[in-house]
Formats: C-alpha cells, structure tokens, sequence
C-alpha cells in the first residue's frame, strides 16, 4: 500500500478583504489544484515556440532532472491504482506541492543532508575529546621588522 494522491481542493476566500469588508459574509470558493506541469505552464516558466519546441527555465530542468532521476516511489491514485514512476507521471498525475515537496527533498539529500533522527556511525568518537594533545593557547610574539629593501 503507498501514498494515496487525492485532488487536492483549495480555498479561495475573501474573508477580511478590504474590498468585501462583510466578516460574516465573504466570496469563498473552492477549486481543483494543478499538476506539476500546469502549473509551471501557468507560470510561464515553459515557453513554446512555433515549431512547438520549448525552452525550459532553470526549475523546469531541475524538475526534469528530478523525473530522470526517480527509481520507484509508492505514489497512488485516488483509486488505488499505482501511478507509475516516470518523468512524464511526476508532470502529469502529480499536485505540484507535492512534486516541489519531493524535489526539494531530493536536492537537499544530493547536496549531503541527512535526517535528524539517523544515529551516528559506529565509528563516531559520540563527540569524546580528541585524544591528540592540545595545542599550546600562549601569545604569539611580536612581528619582526621587515629586512627588505625598497626597490
């Protein structure tokens, strides 16, 4: 059994909007969110051409990269049904919270984040003093002249 993905449904409220000053009555609506790839083509951060070629900004490469780089993922439908571990999956059936979420996840472990919670190794001195001796804390002596001749 994985993680079961539901459509994500977002409040859009006015409460406390100075334009709809009523607190008891306000514009409140609810919405369906948007799959990673939506939701950057919302942004504009896909831009196509004629030909239908794009060219991706820097988040959508690194989403990409992310996509290429998956091996498997417990992610479901809604059904059930297992949403299978692709590129094209993470841009198409995945909410692009989500996506971020596990992205970000993923970069900072590439970058030698570790979790909180993993023990140290066993090689780990548990933060003990070192067992070198330590080095002498007196005052350095003054600077000596300069014994160099102007050119």
């Amino acid at each position: 059994m994985g993680y079961r993905k539901t459509v994500r449904r977002i409040e859009v409220s006015l409460k406390g909007h100075k334009t709809y000053g009523d607190p008891t009555e306000y514009p409140l609506a609810y919405a369906r969110g948007k799959s990673l790839g939506e939701y950057l083509d919302l942004l504009g951060y896909v831009e196509t051409d004629e030909d239908g070629e794009g060219a991706s900004s820097g988040l959508v490469r690194q989403m990409e990269a992310f996509g290429d780089a998956l091996v498997s993922w417990n992610l479901e439908r809604e059904d059930g049904s297992a949403i299978p571990c692709t590129r094209e999956a993470l841009f198409t059936e995945v909410d692009n919270d989500l996506a971020f979420a596990l992205a970000t996840e993923w970069m900072e472990r590439l970058g030698g984040k570790v979790d909180d919670a993993d023990p140290l190794p066993t090689s780990s001195p548990s933060g003990e003093p070192s067992q070198v001796a330590s080095i002498p804390m007196e005052a350095l002596s003054a600077p000596q002249p300069s014994t160099s001749v102007p050119a």
